[in-house]
């Protein structure tokens, strides 16, 4: 199987799980979605990809990933693709390439979300100007407080911000802290030099648990109330809170959805 089948093996097995759980679990394709689950205790998923290499080179596999409902698309992951160079890549396309061009552009017609988290920088740059809508980057972190290739410069932040985008502080280890251990007070550090730099209207939360992330006090979801402990002992509003927890990515979101054609 390709990669195209591969991904839709997984968006197989994970409806089969929801049609198994109905009274508890709901695949939300929108902000609305997820506001209706809420309110009938429902726990949501979200379909995405991480890699756009899921397409296999053609574009019109996006149209079939877009009605099997996914919300957003990480352009490439641990190495170039044939979209974009990679933050850990060797400069193959020197950023963007035409087939990535078409992709984002099409992405955006079809409502889709553009995630830079594992883009370099030039591919980042390329991808904030080609898209016609605010992008995100879902999990990455500050290099200016730990320097490693995927995380975004000082400067990637201010441009993604200018552009309505949002940035999601990650708990990989390494991505939060270069020597030790890395804890909660590391991503609060991260997170705080975002709102500094971004605003509190940029800023998030996205965890990678499935990807290796966890750290000293935020080891796993069970333990993500001490975020929010911290937030409120920093005298956060519950405003403030409400962005950082969901509410910026999902402004985004609507934006990119509404702007469909």
């Amino acid at each position: 199987a390709g990669p195209t089948e591969y991904a839709d093996l997984i968006f197989d097995k994970i409806e089969e799980i929801v049609n198994q759980n109905k009274a508890y679990l709901s695949i939300a394709r929108t902000p609305g979605d997820l506001y209706e689950d809420k309110r009938n205790r429902r726990k949501s998923i979200m379909l995405g990809i991480e890699n756009g290499l899921a397409l296999n080179g053609q574009l019109q596999t996006l149209q079939h990933f877009a009605q099997r409902g996914i919300v957003y698309m990480t352009l490439c992951h641990n190495g170039d693709n044939d979209l974009c160079d990679s933050a850990r890549g060797c400069n193959t396309h020197g950023g963007v390439s035409r087939f990535g061009e078409q992709v984002i552009r099409e992405m955006n017609r079809l409502g889709i979300m553009v995630d830079l988290s594992h883009s370099s920088e030039k591919s980042f740059y390329d991808a904030l100007d080609i898209s016609s809508t605010p992008i995100v980057c879902s999990h990455s972190s500050c290099k200016a407080l730990c320097d490693h290739p995927r995380n975004l410069t000082d400067d990637q932040m201010r441009a993604l911000a200018s552009k309505g985008g949002v940035t999601q502080i990650t708990l990989y280890p390494g991505f939060l802290k270069k020597e030790g251990e890395a804890t909660i007070m590391d991503a609060i550090d991260h997170l705080e030099h975002a709102i500094k730099i971004m605003g509190i209207d940029h800023v998030g939360l996205g965890t990678d648990f499935d990807g290796d992330g966890g750290i000293i006090g935020l080891a796993d979801s069970s333990e993500l109330i001490n975020f929010t402990r911290q937030l409120l002992a920093r005298r956060y509003s519950e405003r403030d809170i409400q962005k950082i927890w969901g509410g910026n990515f999902l402004r985004v979101m609507s934006i990119v959805q509404k702007q469909q054609i």
